[in-house]
């Protein structure tokens, strides 16, 4: 699965740098990503464990995928190119949040902390919140699955705050042969 995502996003996108085309397939092929495709499928509601989370269906992803794989190679590949099309990938989601903001305000001589202020839900299923400030003032907060989503979301949170905005990156389409 991961060499055809690779190959999938080095056609999709042959003007990136490689450090480009790693953030895109990894964000193909992560457990949160896999486990979204599990939901879609309801394999949510099949899988016979004592807890499910996003890395038991993402497993069961992988594991589904691996089992078809031996029995039709092509089917499976097919279906990789659908599921799993770069074209559709979200950028802003591949952006790191706190290094852009960390990075722009270096340039003022300032840097910002981030601390999680709360975490709530099942230990299976955490939600944290998490607060960033500069120069001793809160700027944003940010909620996530993990501290690094939830700081993530705060950074991303206080660069619109502070009217930063990225570039946009252009959408690209995807087209290889199987």
């Amino acid at each position: 699965m991961n060499s055809r995502v690779a190959e999938l996003v080095f056609h999709g996108y042959p003007e990136l740098l490689e450090g480009d085309l790693t953030r895109i397939r990894a964000h193909l092929v992560r457990k949160s990503f896999l486990a979204m495709v599990g939901r879609s499928e309801g394999l949510e509601e099949i899988i016979e464990s004592s807890v499910i989370n996003d890395s038991v269906i993402a497993d069961t992803v992988e594991a589904i995928i691996g089992g078809a794989y031996l029995i039709d190679r092509d089917l499976v590949l097919r279906t990789l190119d659908e599921i799993f099309n770069p074209a559709e990938v979200d950028t802003d989601e591949l952006r790191d949040w706190k290094t852009l903001l960390q990075e722009t305000l270096q340039a003022d001589g300032l840097r910002p902390t981030y601390r999680v202020i709360s975490k709530q839900g099942p230990a299976h299923r955490p939600n944290f919140v998490s607060r960033v400030s500069v120069d001793g003032k809160e700027v944003a907060t940010g909620e996530g699955t993990s501290i690094k989503d939830s700081e993530q979301t705060a950074a991303r949170a206080a660069l619109e705050i502070l009217g930063i905005r990225p570039v946009p990156r252009s959408t690209v389409e995807v087209h290889v042969g199987a």
